[in-house]
């Protein structure tokens, strides 16, 4: 598939999209213009913005400190892959000055490029195995709000006060590639329509607050597309990289009801095709062959994990006081999964937990004995596994599953601190998602199941 990787920003919007141009800047006074993440390709993605221009002179130091260098670099040039990978933007200058970069002046550069050229985003936010990063897009618009009366519905003993609050409507956004051209806009729905008539729209699955000044990160499922362009494929949606868009803290009420009130905000959109329901139950490829099922299984079900791994604090080690007592140490030791399974269309299909043991929503439950194990990808994600499964409870879906699959692993991985003399039997909970693939039949009964 050929992949459309529209990233970035032009400087003359001043706007923080984490990918563009990598110029530095001449001299700043007073203190570089910002240590804004701005998009430097951590791990391989386009060069960043910087601060704006390679770091906007600072306005903090204007009588402290030898006048800056603008921002060194800008945000790191240009990466071999990641889209819009987050750096370190402009290095700060001589001088006090220069604050954070924010939106307008060096921006929250935000995902770093991860595998794929996808963004590296929380756990949560993860797309299923087998979807693809095909287009990026920066938005520019407004979130709009409603201000809205909610309680006091009789006059009744149990009626409660009125109460207001602004709700959202809809965005109404403009969406703009690499180059600072419009491609598309984004509306209510959420609708984003491509300038070539393809239009894609989305529901919201899972969302992350990153900035408690922004709307929240979101990762969407396609619910529908029309047309034949670049939308009309996408099966998922991540909202990533926001900067304002929150509904006001005041100015609704009695009088205000039913108005409307516009907040500016922007935001960087990954649009992914592949992975949807219609290739649900096709494994990713590149599977290590030690986590291959037996020949004659059947893979019958896909769940995607969202949830976090569980780890406990335990001390080894000076057991006695005796000459060969070695010296106590201190690690975080894994306790079991909490998590949530989904379907393709994220439905809540049942639980994971320790054992470990899956349990479905018709009350059906699997345990597992890891039988092999191979790295993930990235070295941030907990391992791939192929589990050796054995049913019990209820009859249902989990009755005659045979093997597990744990693959598309994301975070998950034991904390590298924390655990101490001090923090023993204490437990730590990592964020984490998986895709889960369960197979029945064995090779010894040719792969019949039943």
């Amino acid at each position: 598939m050929k992949t459309t990787i529209r990233c970035g920003f032009t400087a003359m919007l001043l706007l923080a999209v984490g990918c563009g141009s990598g110029t530095p800047s001449g001299t700043a006074t007073g203190g570089s213009g910002g240590t804004g993440k701005g998009g430097s390709s951590a791990t391989g993605g386009a060069p960043g913005t910087g601060g704006a221009t390679g770091g906007a002179p600072g306005t903090g130091g204007a009588t402290g400190g030898a006048p800056g260098t603008g921002g060194a670099a800008g945000g790191a040039g240009a990466g071999t892959g990641g889209a819009a990978g987050a750096g370190t933007g402009g290095t700060a200058g001589a001088g006090t000055g220069g604050a954070a970069g924010s939106a307008g002046a060096g921006g929250a550069g935000g995902a770093t490029g991860g595998t794929g050229g996808a963004p590296v985003v929380p756990p949560a936010l993860a797309v299923p195995a087998g979807a693809t990063l095909a287009i990026h897009d920066h938005g520019v618009g407004t979130q709009i709000y409603t201000c809205t009366a909610s309680g006091g519905a009789d006059a009744g003993a149990d009626a409660g006060a009125v109460s207001y609050a602004w709700v959202l409507k809809a965005p109404d956004a403009k969406l703009y590639d690499a180059n600072g051209t419009q491609v598309g806009t984004h509306g209510m729905g959420p609708e984003w329509t491509s300038s070539d008539g393809s239009v894609v729209n989305g529901k919201s699955v899972q969302s992350s607050t990153q900035d408690t000044t922004a709307i929240p990160w979101l990762l969407l499922r396609a619910t529908s597309t029309t047309g034949t362009g670049v939308f009309a494929n996408v099966t998922y949606v991540q909202r990533l990289n926001t900067v304002g868009g929150l509904a006001p803290a005041t100015g609704c009420g009695a009088t205000t009801a039913s108005t409307e009130t516009s907040v500016d905000y922007s935001a960087d959109y990954y649009f992914y095709t592949g992975g949807g329901a219609a290739a649900w139950l096709t494994p990713p490829g590149g599977i290590p062959a030690a986590l291959a099922p037996p020949a004659g299984t059947t893979l019958e079900i896909h769940d995607h994990g969202i949830g976090t791994q569980v780890y406990t604090c335990t001390a080894s080690g000076g057991a006695d006081a005796g000459g060969d007592a070695g010296a106590v140490t201190y690690s975080w030791v894994l306790k079991g999964p909490n998590a949530i399974l989904y379907d393709a269309t994220f439905a809540n299909v049942g639980t994971h937990g320790v054992g470990p043991e899956w349990t479905s929503t018709d009350g059906s439950v699997i345990n597992g004995a890891k039988q092999a194990q191979a790295n993930a990808p990235v070295t941030t994600a907990i391992p791939w596994l192929l589990l050796k499964a054995t049913p019990s409870g209820s009859a249902g879906v989990f009755s005659d599953v045979t093997y597990v699959q744990r693959l598309d692993t994301a975070g998950g991985v034991a904390p590298a601190t924390g655990c101490g003399a001090g923090t023993v039997g204490t437990e730590t909970s990592v964020a984490y998602s998986a895709d889960y693939y369960f197979f029945t039949g064995s090779a010894s009964d040719g792969g019949t199941h039943g």
